[in-house]
């Protein structure tokens, strides 16, 4: 799908946000209010669409600044090129340099966590484009041998099976949504308009043809876990984990088995929520978060 064909409500978020040049890349982020910033990283398979519940109630304090990733929403979507979170990272960095953000409090989701642990890996190194004032996590497969992976995910971790989870991704279709809503507590939060935004998105410049190579961030988590685990134990900004119960992929045993690697951080369990937190419930997440920031 390219831009000309989409639904007045996705021509709406489009002309909420902005677009920036980073590294070459094209970037799309959403961005309210003023203040200190606080930089939110959306998850796998979605985009920044999925933070404007919090955002909504976060921007009366703080700058909110909610980008798309590469291969994500309304982000460029290239076929020439690998998706490792290392290149995501970077092109945070470089976003928040556009930006002129030289200090944000972080928070991420899913796949988003490991791209916020990379920063955090980097801070320590001496090597970050800005200082992380605190960490917030959400549900994320960090301890990837940990999570419980969704069968399509397990089709697209597997060399035998990637083929069956490419021919998947061509025709994803009403699947796609199905499939947000299988790993919620809450599947009723997503409006038929959210419905027909996130799908329009997701496949905005073929972004379901690029599932396969971003899927590979799963691969990731295996091979830099000392590092990026080992961030979090290291990092000296304060840290947070705040994770729903009822989530079947990022299960408990990750939340937990992460408190325990970073026994400094607050961890806090929400009760009768799924992956999607963030959508099922923006306003106990947007208050876990202010109240972490704040101290109150």
């Amino acid at each position: 799908m390219d831009g000309s064909k989409f639904s007045a409500p996705t021509r709406a978020w489009l002309q909420s946000g902005r677009h920036v040049d980073a590294g070459g890349k094209r970037i799309f982020l959403y961005e309210r209010g003023a203040g200190p910033a606080v930089l939110l990283l959306h998850g796998f398979p979605t985009s920044s669409y999925d933070w404007r519940g919090v955002i909504d109630r976060l921007k009366d304090r703080w700058r909110c600044v909610a980008p798309d990733f590469i291969g994500y929403g309304l982000s460029e979507k290239p076929a020439a090129f690998s998706y490792s979170l290392f290149q995501q990272t970077d092109t945070l960095e470089t976003v928040a340099v556009e930006l002129g953000i030289s200090e944000a409090h972080v928070v991420s989701h899913d796949v988003g966590t490991s791209a916020h642990t990379e920063l955090l890996a980097r801070e320590l190194e001496g090597r970050i484009a800005f200082r992380v004032l605190s960490s917030t996590f959400l549900n994320g497969s960090m301890l990837q041998d940990v999570a419980t992976i969704t069968p399509f995910q397990k089709l697209l971790a597997n060399n035998e099976t990637l083929p069956q989870g490419m021919a998947i991704c061509e025709n994803i279709g009403p699947g796609y949504i199905d499939g947000l809503k299988a790993v919620m507590k809450k599947p009723e939060c997503l409006s038929d308009e959210d419905a027909l935004v996130m799908t329009e998105l997701m496949s905005y410049q073929e972004g379901n043809l690029r599932m396969p190579a971003i899927s590979g961030y799963m691969r990731e988590r295996y091979l830099h876990k000392q590092r990026w685990i080992g961030a979090l134990r290291e990092t000296k900004a304060p840290l947070q984990f705040v994770w729903a119960d009822g989530d079947p992929v990022a299960n408990l045993a990750v939340g937990r088995g992460l408190a325990k690697e970073a026994p400094q951080a607050k961890y806090t369990e929400l009760s009768g929520l799924g992956h999607f937190l963030l959508l099922e419930d923006p306003e106990i997440v947007a208050r876990h978060i202010h109240e972490f920031i704040t101290g109150v």
